[in-house]
């Protein structure tokens, strides 16, 4: 999922490179990447991704671009690549970005940083996922013990285990997912 934000703010570039550094920092990122036009940060790793429900955790790179308009007064673009947990984007996830998007121009313009409600969200979004997750699977094994019963029905030899697990771990997906977007709507 990609994300863009940009503003416009007066100060001295040694200063707000210096900000920018620290609020990202202070989120858990690294900076991997700083040339004369900007810089790049990164959170997280694929492996979050499949083992966390924890977005903080989740891989996420933000690459910053600052733009120089006249004398102390600059463009900021922040452009984030966030990844999510089975690549599906549930509402509190969708919440959770846009907040740590918020908080970096609030933090950047206005020297206003609320870590407490960002880990908070965060936090609040783990739950909503394992939530979603306990949720999907007894949905997802009852279809898939419905299909793999009719499909054996319908065979004249048995459906080999592997077909089977494959059967039955693509429905606990296809359930996580529609209760993804279910709840997304509402």
């Amino acid at each position: 999922m990609k994300k863009l934000i940009g503003f416009n703010i007066k100060r001295n570039k040694k200063l707000l490179v210096s900000d920018i550094i620290k609020f990202y920092e202070v989120r858990g990122y690294t900076l991997v990447n700083a040339n004369a036009k900007g810089m790049s940060f990164l959170r997280g790793s694929i492996g979050g991704n499949l083992l966390s429900l924890n977005p903080i955790k989740w891989k996420t790179i933000v690459e910053i671009e600052i733009v120089k308009k006249e004398r102390l007064d600059y463009n900021i673009y922040a452009n984030y690549r966030f990844s999510s947990f089975l690549f599906f984007i549930s509402q509190e996830e969708n919440n959770f970005f846009n907040e740590e998007i918020a908080a970096f121009s609030k933090a950047i313009e206005q020297f206003k940083v609320n870590i407490e409600h960002l880990e908070n969200l965060a936090v609040e979004t783990s739950k909503s996922n394992f939530k979603y997750i306990v949720k999907s699977f007894p949905i997802g094994i009852t279809a898939a013990l419905i299909l793999i019963f009719s499909i054996n029905l319908l065979m004249e030899e048995q459906l080999p285990n592997i077909i089977a697990s494959c059967i039955t771990g693509i429905s606990i997906l296809i359930s996580y997912y529609l209760l993804v977007k279910i709840n997304s709507k509402t």
